[in-house]
């Protein structure tokens, strides 16, 4: 059998075992537990890029094999489930039969086969050098949970440019030097975060990480890009005779926060459930309290976050519909050049949105009112968390995600 049958041999039989049928239909999830499955099996570590290249995810040569140890790994992983082909061992004898009557014809055969080891020994060292060009980023170990330190392998691509990792929570993206190999960074928010490798025009090669929180947080922090010096967690409680969520400015001044300069408070539950990515029922019941300043655009955004893309919609208060911002999976709309006005709402009185998902479907409700319908095209994936955030302070009633059939998935 030649190696690159005998290879598509060994990834069928990898896709057996693994058992979650087709990998046509995997989602990046499924990569990323096979990774971890395949680590278990072999203590060998196969990143989720090289291995969606593997199963046609990413693009490749049509003569792409990946290195030897990968190869090895995946044998070892398929184990018992390889299924030899009759057709070439009958083949092999054949070969072995006819070699040993000839003296000339074996000359040929062992010039041939040296030849044949020899190009695909170059092909091979052609390919590695090909995949390191590309680059990859493996997250090889973690520490701690919220916070949680992630340690980065990276594979640099190849790039006359400046390279930058970009840890996707808003922290400033770091300068890649020459020849690193490892990097490490530590998550305050829990979320899924996309981190990537880029140039100064556009991203080369990323990966995603989960941070659970595991269970209901509330938050309070400038803004992002000012974390690790102004971030802050509380207990996520109900209070006062109304029994709702609320971090007061007292509470906020007393952790240190500087309530006078624009912050924002959030209520997150960031706890892994999986099915459910693409039906499901939201609901949340909020207020944002008074703003001190006279002139201010007020804001409200919640989000249901899955391992593959996000839903997120943005409130804010009147004559600020410019500033909406909402991520609909792969659609980003903003207010800057599309009429958003109907997400205009009064925010220091009790609202109810209610977003319905059926099968990428949505209907928005904000008090019963239908705001806003459409489709998205790629899933959310499995579903990592939601949040309600406030810019400023806010009060929040209720917050749950169910299912379709009423199940409770999320539920404060």
């Amino acid at each position: 059998m030649d190696k690159k049958k005998q290879f598509k041999n060994i990834v069928k039989s990898c896709e057996n075992r693994f058992g979650r049928g087709d990998s046509a239909s995997w989602k990046h999830s499924d990569f990323s537990d096979f990774s971890s499955e395949i680590q278990r099996a072999t203590k060998i570590s196969i990143s989720v890029n090289t291995l969606k290249r593997i199963f046609g995810k990413i693009s490749v040569d049509d003569n792409y094999l990946p290195q030897q140890a990968t190869i090895e790994a995946l044998k070892n992983y398929a184990g018992d489930y390889i299924d030899e082909d009759p057709i070439d061992q009958v083949n092999v004898s054949a070969t072995e039969n006819t070699t040993k009557s000839s003296s000339p014809n074996k000359s040929r055969v062992v010039r041939g086969v040296f030849l044949v080891l020899l190009l695909v020994l170059l092909g091979c060292l052609f390919l590695i050098t090909k995949d390191k060009d590309l680059g990859e980023i493996k997250i090889s170990s973690t520490e701690g949970l919220l916070p949680k330190t992630a340690v980065f392998d990276l594979e640099l691509p190849s790039s006359d440019d400046s390279l930058f990792i970009d840890f996707g929570d808003k922290s400033a993206p770091i300068h890649l030097t020459k020849g690193i190999e490892r990097i490490s960074h530590t998550y305050l928010f829990p979320g899924v975060f996309k981190v990537e490798i880029k140039d100064s025009e556009k991203p080369l090669v990323e990966t995603k990480i989960y941070v659970p929180s595991n269970k209901w947080l509330g938050l309070g922090f400038f803004r992002q890009r000012e974390i690790p010096n102004s971030y802050y967690a509380f207990p996520a409680v109900r209070s006062g005779k109304d029994s709702v969520f609320h971090i007061s400015n007292l509470q906020l001044q007393n952790a240190g926060l500087d309530t006078v300069k624009s912050y924002f408070t959030r209520l997150c539950n960031f706890t892994p459930i999986e099915k459910y990515s693409d039906n499901f029922v939201f609901e949340t019941t909020f207020k944002n309290a008074k703003p001190n300043k006279a002139i201010y655009c007020n804001s409200m955004r919640f989000q249901i976050s899955g391992i593959e893309q996000m839903i997120r919609f943005n409130f804010v208060s009147s004559g600020c519909s410019s500033k909406v911002l909402n991520a609909i999976s792969e659609e980003i709309v903003s207010g800057n050049n599309t009429n958003l006005s109907r997400f205009v709402i009064d925010l220091e009185k009790w609202n109810t949105a209610k977003l319905i998902n059926r099968n990428k479907r949505l209907q928005l409700y904000v008090n019963d009112k239908l705001i806003y319908e459409g489709v998205y095209k790629k899933s959310v994936g499995d579903l990592r968390g939601v949040f309600v955030e406030f810019e400023g302070n806010g009060y929040v009633k209720n917050c749950t995600l169910k299912s379709l059939e009423g199940k409770i998935l999320y539920n404060f």
